[in-house]
């Protein structure tokens, strides 16, 4: 099991994203996440903020946590498939049953996977373009 890093270059790529795809997958594997805006990414926010069982702030951050139901995923899912080349949202924390498995960082050009198989880690990797930045680390 490692870690599993990559960068997705939004400036080289077409309006198709990863996103819809892996997301179609992965989703269902989570049970809750934390949403990080910055604090003027007001319609970021605004959108996130209906499905926040909690919300604290930290530095220039709102961070909502939720548990992952029916609507929220359809929210992640479809709001950043609908012509969006960037996930509204600055960061995204998933986990399932209180264990961190992902984050996706910077709007979505950066996401860690944390103890994942390599086998895994190869499916995660087709749905990127062959230029994306990939590092598996045992």
């Amino acid at each position: 099991m490692g870690n599993f890093y990559i960068k997705y270059d939004t400036t080289l790529q077409s309006n198709e994203t990863y996103w819809f795809p892996l997301m179609t997958e992965l989703l269902p594997v989570f049970t809750e996440v934390e949403v990080h805006c910055r604090e003027d990414e007001k319609e970021a926010i605004y959108k996130i903020k209906p499905y926040a069982h909690t919300i604290r702030y930290e530095s220039s951050f709102v961070i909502f946590t939720m548990p992952l139901n029916h609507r929220l995923k359809d929210l992640l899912l479809y709001e950043v498939s609908e012509g969006n080349r960037v996930i509204p949202w600055f960061r995204l924390v998933f986990k399932r049953n209180g264990s961190h498995i992902c984050t996706v960082k910077q709007h979505g050009t950066e996401l860690f996977f944390y103890q994942i198989s390599i086998e895994d880690a190869k499916e995660i990797e087709s749905y990127f373009p062959e230029n994306t930045t990939i590092e598996y680390m045992e």
